[in-house]
């Protein structure tokens, strides 16, 4: 049945009539909001200033709507505390700050604060903090898709990921690349595969970078007025960047980046086999949601497959801003030439 009825609203938000119930509780915004993240089309209550505007679907992939829940029922208990989830349901739990519940991979609901006696709920940043991360990263996995945690860029032999532990630099390497090699970026933070198709396509996130500030001087990017990172002081959210592919396109080639010890020299590996599947598994974002979500062994099968599709690589380089044409022409020369280096 349709919900949604545009009448003189800005572009990209159109209104509910009449406002919907979910058993007890009534959604209290009558206004909606239109994105499209992760190849989906997003229809939200909430403003989510990250992402696109789209012009809005009759039947949008996924929503976002304000709700009172219900407290967690038997069997959605799990090992890790803030989480809770059955075989259709998932909901991440903030004490004392807000509860998101991800639903059949078709809905999150969000409530602002929890328990009687809470201090005041989260803030929008906040709330949209842990939307655009562990929820909708809930949803992908709900939809039994792969959603990867790196930074891509679409380069002359195609679409390469760049990955590795928080730290490991994947923004700074994707953002020096656009900068000084003109390659357009795809994604940053987090990019979906999904795995039932037969090319492996990578579905871009957020079009936003997160710099460090000296990383955004190295770039001779001004931080002022710049989105400030919420847990880092000393980093910032570039909005909306200039040179982000929308479209999904091919991932080619995944790259796990390494600190290399000082004076050691650059070095491009290509891996495979154990090796290439352990790195697919490291990227995937969140594994603990998508374990909660698929049968026993899928999400490693999921894996493996992907990594037998794509070339995957160790890059080891000395971590220096300044020396960085130096130390990354290994992999400049790799990616131009479309070569695959011996193992």
């Amino acid at each position: 049945m349709p919900i949604y009825h545009a009448t003189g609203l800005p572009s990209g938000v159109t209104r509910i009539e009449p406002l919907e119930r979910r058993g007890q509780d009534a959604v209290r915004s009558a206004l909606l909001y239109h994105y499209r993240c992760y190849g989906l089309q997003l229809a939200s209550q909430l403003e989510l200033p990250e992402l696109v505007t789209t012009r809005p679907a009759p039947s949008p992939d996924a929503r976002i709507l304000l709700a009172e829940l219900p407290p967690a029922r038997d069997g959605e208990h799990t090992d890790t505390p803030w989480i809770q989830a059955d075989e259709t349901h998932c909901q991440l739990q903030f004490p004392d700050v807000m509860r998101l519940r991800i639903e059949q991979g078709r809905q999150i609901l969000v409530e602002r604060r929890v328990g009687r006696g809470a201090p005041p709920g989260a803030s929008a940043a906040d709330i949209r903090l842990y939307l655009l991360g562990g929820a909708l990263g809930a949803l992908l996995h709900q939809r039994h898709w792969l959603p990867l945690h790196l930074s891509a860029l679409e380069t002359p032999s195609g679409v390469w990921g760049f990955t590795g532990p928080s730290g490991a630099g994947k923004s700074t390497l994707a953002a020096w690349l656009h900068h000084r090699q003109g390659w357009p970026l795809v994604s940053d933070d987090v990019a979906v595969i999904r795995p039932e198709e037969t090319t492996p396509l990578l579905y871009p996130g957020p079009p936003r970078l997160k710099l460090w500030k000296d990383t955004l001087a190295s770039l001779g990017i001004a931080s002022h007025g710049l989105v400030q990172d919420l847990s880092r002081t000393d980093k910032y959210h570039l909005l909306r960047h200039q040179g982000f592919q929308p479209a999904a396109r091919p991932l080619k080639a995944l790259v796990v980046l390494e600190s290399a010890a000082s004076g050691e020299a650059a070095s491009l590996e290509r891996l495979r086999g154990v090796a290439a599947f352990q790195a697919v598994m490291a990227t995937i974002y969140r594994p603990e949601l998508g374990a909660l979500e698929r049968a026993p062994g899928r999400l490693m099968q999921q894996a493996s497959e992907l990594a037998n599709r794509i070339r995957v690589y160790r890059f080891r380089r000395p971590r220096s801003l300044a020396a960085m044409t130096t130390h990354w022409r290994p992999l400049i020369a790799a990616i131009k030439a479309g070569d695959e280096p011996d193992a």
